[in-house]
């Protein structure tokens, strides 16, 4: 098991510094449509596509009725499985939390 320390910012002489896995790490990353984090069948031909473009991340959004569909009800099966798939495919997750409704509608 690794000890390394969850990602976080190191001050720098001149700047600031994301560390992941105790690494310096430069994301390389995409972002994606709104939805396409909710549907793992959707993101099984996309995970390729983000590898083969160097990507090193991805950027995804979560919309919280997608978490909580009716009020103390919580799945985290759909999100669980994304995580999963992303790093199978060797990529860092970025999530977008959509607090209320998607895009705050």
């Amino acid at each position: 098991m690794s000890t390394s320390r969850i990602p976080h910012l190191r001050q720098t002489a001149n700047s600031k510094q994301l560390i992941v896995k105790d690494e310096p790490f430069l994301m390389l990353a995409g972002e994606l449509q709104n939805s396409s984090f909710s549907s793992s069948e959707y993101m099984k031909d996309v995970w390729t596509k983000l590898a083969t473009m160097n990507m090193n991340t991805v950027l995804g959004s979560v919309s919280w009725d997608q978490i909580e569909p009716t009020e103390g009800d919580f799945d985290f099966t759909a999100l669980d499985q994304v995580l999963l798939d992303a790093r199978k495919h060797g990529l860092h997750v970025v999530l977008l939390w959509f607090g209320s409704f998607k895009n705050g509608k």
